[in-house]
């Protein structure tokens, strides 16, 4: 495990993302897959949403990723069926093969470079000396200048690398297939190494737009990919997400995308409030932070939102921290206009009452809640958030 933990050190320096335990290797917040030299591993999250459905799981994994766009393409009911049971690694191949597909269909891009060669037949400009110091016993050749247009260029190249950085991993044989076809169209493009700083620079034109999709998985996959230093091979190829952020992200998207059409909008990681101001300096102030507040387009809160990636129901018995309840007491004080503040969990199997308090001598009441969502598919996540946010859309 050497190499595994080489990598993730070099990936997230100075953070606590692996731990070893009794012989056991432990991810901490971390989701995705790791394809070393050797072997692959998959990390799927620790919180167990559906004991007897594994691609269940693994659906409400790949929803989140889809919704958060932490995949560059966002994933239909169809496919998201699809890729119940295949893993990490090969849905990213099987996701860009679909695109470059696509992109190279509608027509491969080219431009016009300048090219210097003798050759049988004149072309462009004579460069006359050069033609002369070349070609005195070869009368047949013009030395010529010309410009060509070619499909190696530097965005092909990009495409082609990505297409051979997960083709080496890839051993289902109908995607290899695919993978292979999509290799031939790219034949006259060169394999080069891509420096991961030009991944930005590149720019799209009206001429190459159709290739936005497929330039973002490809940029996906190089900067996933770790490289050895010194002669540019390929050591290790890592998808990974923090969980916690993850889940976040996804709560966020899902409740910018009900609130749209609404009298309401959502505010990510509000920072307009102090829960303390320092009497001397009046700076180094004890910020507040909520990971959501719903606020009125007069901007007045009226729900706070707080998420906690784990589970609230272990073995039937409540797993809420005091210290989240403490912070949360903090925010719906602290924002007077706000009425109920929510701290949000993933729903599992595990079924238990969840508590509901009210804050003592407020008027009108305010209250503090734990409450839960699906995550398998967003129709269901939004399901559920509507019902929680209902008496607030009533009013």
């Amino acid at each position: 495990m050497n190499e595994t933990s080489d990598h993730l050190e070099n990936t997230y320096k100075g953070e606590n993302v692996i731990e070893y335990t009794h012989q056991k290797v432990q991810f901490i917040n971390l989701i995705g897959v790791i394809q070393l030299k050797t072997v692959r591993i998959e990390i799927l999250p620790k919180i167990t949403l559906n004991q007897n459905e594994e691609a269940l799981n693994r659906r409400a994994l790949l929803n989140m990723l889809s919704v958060a766009k932490k995949l560059p393409v966002e994933l239909t009911e169809q496919t998201l069926s699809q890729f119940e049971k295949v893993d990490l690694l090969h849905i990213l191949a099987r996701l860009y093969i679909v695109e470059l597909m696509k992109t190279l269909n509608r027509g491969m891009y080219r431009e016009y470079q300048g090219r210097v060669e003798n050759i049988a037949t004149l072309k462009g400009r004579l460069l006359v000396s050069d033609h002369i110091r070349h070609n005195l016993k070869r009368s047949a050749n013009a030395f010529c200048e010309f410009d060509e247009l070619t499909p190696n260029i530097f965005l092909n190249q990009v495409l082609k690398t990505a297409l051979n950085i997960v083709f080496r991993y890839v051993h289902h044989s109908p995607l290899k297939i695919s993978l292979m076809n999509g290799l031939a169209m790219l034949e006259d493009v060169e394999d080069c190494f891509i420096p991961k700083e030009k991944l930005e620079q590149i720019q799209l034109n009206r001429q190459n737009t159709h290739y936005e999709k497929a330039l973002q998985l490809a940029k996906a996959i190089i900067q996933s990919t770790s490289m050895s230093s010194q002669q540019n091979q390929q050591i290790a190829f890592s998808f990974l997400f923090k969980m916690n952020d993850l889940y976040e992200t996804y709560i966020g998207e899902v409740l910018k995308r009900m609130l749209v059409s609404t009298s309401y909008e959502v505010k990510l990681q509000h920072t307009a409030k102090k829960l303390l101001q320092n009497a001397d300096t009046g700076r180094d102030n004890i910020l507040l932070k909520p990971d959501f507040v719903i606020e009125t387009r007069e901007q007045e809160a009226k729900i706070i939102i707080d998420t906690k990636w784990k589970s609230v129901i272990v073995n039937g018995k409540r797993n809420y921290k005091q210290g989240d309840i403490y912070q949360m007491y903090a925010y719906i004080t602290t924002y007077k206009s706000a009425e109920r503040c929510l701290l949000l969990y993933p729903q599992t199997n595990e079924e238990g009452d969840l508590p509901r308090w009210v804050v003592p001598d407020s008027f009108p009441k305010k209250y503090i809640e734990v409450q839960t969502v699906r995550l398998d598919r967003m129709k269901h996540t939004m399901e559920d958030l509507g019902e929680m946010l209902e008496e607030m859309f009533q009013k």
